[in-house]
């Protein structure tokens, strides 16, 4: 978190705008694909939703993320009720603007409740909105472009880095893994300076 913070504040992001969510009780992050990660993304949804109730723009961002550059006003230039990182396989949860609208709060809903109903360990947010998507008319999904808004392989292993305004450091399991090839790749720093700005819930 920190370090995504750090990079937002350096890039000019107006720091106030960012609510973070901190869970009291999690020691480290969860590893992909296991039942602790499924409960953290149900409530990250659950927290998205929440503010959807008091906003009519939430744009979220995943903590493995590194911003090159501000680019809310170019992700809001785009239409849709939801505007989305492009994750190869689905549209991505980890990066998006969620315009509130009937359409799109009941797509997230029902995402919280399809990961409830759905006793598979290995599935999370992801799964759950893409399937969602999928069966639900009406609801506009816009993806940016790859080579912008670039997920772990289309920047580190195909070397799409030129055109990138952010990077998501995804496609690897556990944190220990992603912060490594943020290191060796010159994109970690996780001084407080971000953090000190923002706003923080621990919840």
């Amino acid at each position: 978190m920190k370090n995504m913070l750090r990079s937002a504040k350096d890039v000019g992001f107006d720091m106030r705008l960012f609510h973070c969510y901190i869970l009291g009780d999690q020691k480290q992050a969860a590893t992909y694909n296991t039942g602790e990660f499924k409960s953290l993304t149900t409530r990250k949804l659950e927290i998205i939703l929440e503010n959807m109730k008091m906003d009519s723009e939430v744009l979220w961002i995943d903590n493995d993320i590194v911003l090159f550059e501000n680019c809310i006003d170019h992700v809001r230039s785009h239409r849709g009720s939801f505007v989305m990182q492009d994750d190869i396989w689905s549209p991505c949860t980890g990066f998006f603007l969620a315009r509130t609208s009937m359409f799109s709060w009941r797509a997230i809903q029902q995402s919280i409740e399809w990961l409830k109903y759905n006793q598979k360990p290995h599935i999370n947010d992801q799964h759950a909105f893409t399937n969602v998507y999928k069966r639900t008319i009406g609801l506009i999904v816009t993806l940016l472009p790859q080579e912008e808004y670039p997920n772990g392989s289309v920047y580190f292993q195909q070397g799409k880095t030129s055109k990138a305004k952010m990077v998501h450091c995804n496609y690897m399991f556990t944190t220990p893994e992603k912060e490594q090839r943020l290191k060796d790749n010159g994109l970690w720093n996780p001084d407080d300076s971000g953090f000190n700005l923002s706003n923080k819930y621990y919840i």
